[in-house]
């Protein structure tokens, strides 16, 4: 957990290697981390005492920023969250590496409960955009403002549009 929270520290460093200390989308991710953490916790009454205290201040943090990163969210190390408000994630997402959200972003369910994307590592998130459905986001891929994807985007590419169209980075 400590080095996921430090690789996502560094991602909110500025430009003079700074902490970007007024941003507040960091306080969300750390409490993010720290319940994906006690969700493992195996002996289940030091689970429900930890989360006892975990949910109101990460229910309350979540309902004055806008961004929703339920528990179940899988996410790897260096997410980067900008801009924050309006921000939603599925419970089922799973994303890799130092990925980028700004604000507006939602990445759900089209059709069902469980078709969720399955998101790649280095992959850019302009504002607004959606990623819905049961589709395959690769590595190193940009979707841009306010584009709608709704099918697989292969590796090095961009997603740009409503719905999306693809093209080579």
């Amino acid at each position: 957990m400590f080095s996921t929270i430090k690789a996502d520290y560094k991602r909110y460093k500025n430009a003079n290697g700074k902490f970007e200390w007024y941003e507040p989308s960091f306080p969300v991710l750390l409490f993010f981390r720290i319940g994906s953490a006690i969700r493992r916790i195996k002996f289940t009454p030091l689970r429900i005492f930890f989360t006892l205290f975990h949910l109101p201040i990460y229910s309350f943090l979540c309902l004055i920023t806008g961004i929703t990163i339920p528990r179940g969210c899988q996410i790897g190390k260096g997410l980067r969250i900008y801009h924050f408000g309006c921000i939603v994630l599925n419970p089922e997402t799973q994303m890799g590496e130092n990925c980028t959200l700004r604000h507006g972003v939602t990445i759900g369910n089209r059709t069902g409960d469980h078709d969720v994307p399955v998101i790649g590592n280095n992959v850019e998130f302009g504002a607004g955009c959606k990623v819905l459905g049961d589709i395959k986001i690769g590595n190193n891929v940009v979707i841009g403002a306010n584009a709608v994807v709704i099918k697989d985007v292969p590796d090095n590419h961009a997603a740009v549009g409503i719905p999306a169209k693809i093209f080579p980075v």
